[in-house]
C-alpha cells in the first residue's frame, strides 16, 4: 500500500512538473510573438464590423511561436499535459493580449462579450490541433520522434507542417462561420488570410520548437529528467 501512495505521489509529482513547464513555455512562446512583431513580422486581418461600410484593420503578430511550445509539451510529456495547455493559454493570452474570458459579462455599453467565445475557440484550436497531429503520424507510423535523446527533425518537420494546416484551418472556420453564427462583425479578407496565418504558423511552430529542442529540452533532461516521457 505504501508503494502505490509512492508511485502516485511521484507520478502527481512529475504531472505537476509537466504542467508547470508546459505553462511557462506556452507564456514565453506568446510573450516573444508579441516581442518580435514590431520587427516587420505583421500580418494586416480586416474586420468588417456590423452596419460598418470600411472595415476595420489590425496588425497581428505574423510568426506564431505557440505551436511548437505546445507540440513540444505534448511530444515531452504525452496528452496529460492537454488541461495544462489550454488553462496556460488562456492565462497566458490574458497578461500578453488581454484577452475577455468571459462571454456572460458585458461591455461598457451594455453588449454582451460574445467574442470571448471566439477566444475560448481559438486556445481550443491550439490546444488540440498539435495532439490530432501527432495521433494522425501514429496512424501512418510516422510518429517515432526520438532517437535516444535526439529528436529526429524530418519526422517533427513533417509534425509542423500537418500541425500548422490543422492550426490554420481550424482558426479560419472559427474567425469565419463561428463568428457569423455569434452575429459579430465577419471578416473579408478570405483571400489573404490562409496563406498569411500559414506561413506564420509553419516559420513560428518549426522555428521555435527546434530552439526548444536545442536550448530548453537539454535544461529539462537535466533538471528533470524523469518528467520526460517522449511520447
Amino acid at each position: 500500500m505504501a508503494n502505490i501512495s509512492a508511485v502516485n505521489a511521484s507520478g502527481s509529482s512529475d504531472l505537476l512538473i509537466q504542467s508547470a513547464i508546459t505553462i511557462a513555455m506556452i507564456f514565453v512562446a506568446l510573450f516573444l510573438g508579441d516581442l518580435i512583431q514590431p520587427w516587420g513580422t505583421q500580418v494586416s486581418l480586416s474586420i468588417l464590423e456590423v452596419g460598418a461600410v470600411t472595415p476595420t484593420v489590425f496588425a497581428i503578430s505574423g510568426i506564431w511561436l505557440v505551436l511548437g511550445a505546445v507540440s513540444m509539451s505534448y511530444l515531452l510529456f504525452g496528452w496529460r499535459v492537454l488541461p495544462a495547455v489550454f488553462i496556460g493559454f488562456h492565462f497566458a493570452a490574458l497578461y500578453v493580449y488581454g484577452w475577455q474570458l468571459n462571454p456572460f459579462s458585458y461591455t461598457d455599453l451594455g453588449v454582451l462579450r460574445l467574442h470571448a467565445w471566439t477566444n475560448h475557440a481559438h486556445a481550443l484550436v491550439t490546444t488540440l490541433g498539435p495532439l490530432a497531429a501527432i495521433y494522425t503520424m501514429r496512424i501512418f507510423r510516422l510518429s517515432h520522434f526520438f532517437e535516444g535523446e535526439k529528436l529526429i527533425f524530418q519526422h517533427v518537420i513533417f509534425l509542423m507542417i500537418l500541425v500548422a494546416f490543422f492550426n490554420t484551418f481550424a482558426k479560419f472556420f472559427v474567425d469565419t462561420t463561428l463568428r457569423t453564427w455569434l452575429g459579430l462583425s465577419i471578416r473579408i479578407d478570405e483571400v489573404t488570410y490562409i496563406p498569411s496565418m500559414l506561413i506564420g504558423d509553419l516559420t513560428g511552430g518549426i522555428g521555435f520548437v527546434f530552439i526548444l529542442a536545442l536550448v530548453v529540452v537539454p535544461v529539462i533532461r537535466l533538471v528533470a529528467p524523469k518528467a520526460i516521457v517522449e511520447e
